[in-house]
């Protein structure tokens, strides 16, 4: 008997200690989104004192921007009642530059280009959209009706509107590496519309 439990408890410890070394070694750093947003917060702070003193802070989200030109036209959003909920719903036609807070430059248009953007309005973030939820809090007014929806301006960006915003990571891709973008990358985005339906 003693010949028998020696083998069996050898091949379960062995067991038991592989387990362990491989769940040790494959440990990752659990992504922290708040601590992060503070980190994000002071490097935004002194990039925008350093480069944008004129910029905007928005409190309730974070992202820092300026209005570069208002526009002209009178684009109404509109919240568009489905089985699944109520989403923002429009097709902008954008000229935009992205890129880090170092400069590089990680994605640009040459030419206008147009998209469908529609976001749930249901604002508890992480809500479901087809863009960053920088560029929804870019694009949306701040109300519509009396559903808030936390827009940085108050008209949401109209035809000919401009503004540059910068948003720490949790608006934009959080701890995902995205093509040239690394993991935990406040955005710069300029946004030009040129116009929206």
């Amino acid at each position: 008997m003693k010949k028998l439990l020696s083998p069996l408890f050898m091949g379960i410890a062995a067991i038991a200690f592989l387990i362990v070394s491989c769940n040790k070694s494959d440990d990752a750093p659990v992504y922290d989104a708040s601590a992060q947003f503070k980190t994000d917060s002071v490097t935004l702070k002194n990039y925008v004192s350093q480069n944008y003193p004129d910029a905007q802070y928005n409190s309730e989200t974070g992202i820092w921007y300026e209005i570069l030109s208002g526009g002209t036209g009178n684009y109404e959003y509109k919240v568009v009642d489905t089985l699944d909920g109520k989403y923002l719903k429009f097709k902008p036609t954008v000229k935009y530059v992205g890129k880090l807070l170092s400069g590089s430059v990680f994605d640009q248009t040459d030419t206008a280009k147009e998209f469908e953007i529609i976001t749930n309005t249901g604002y508890q973030y992480p809500f479901y959209s087809t863009i960053i939820p920088a560029w929804t809090f870019a694009f949306a007014p701040q109300k519509i009706g009396d559903m808030k929806l936390g827009g940085l301006t108050e008209k949401g960006l109209q035809k000919g509107s401009k503004i540059h915003i910068m948003a720490p990571s949790l608006y934009g891709y959080q701890n995902q590496v995205v093509g040239t973008i690394p993991a935990n990358s406040p955005l710069d985005f300029v946004i030009e519309v040129t116009n929206i339906k």
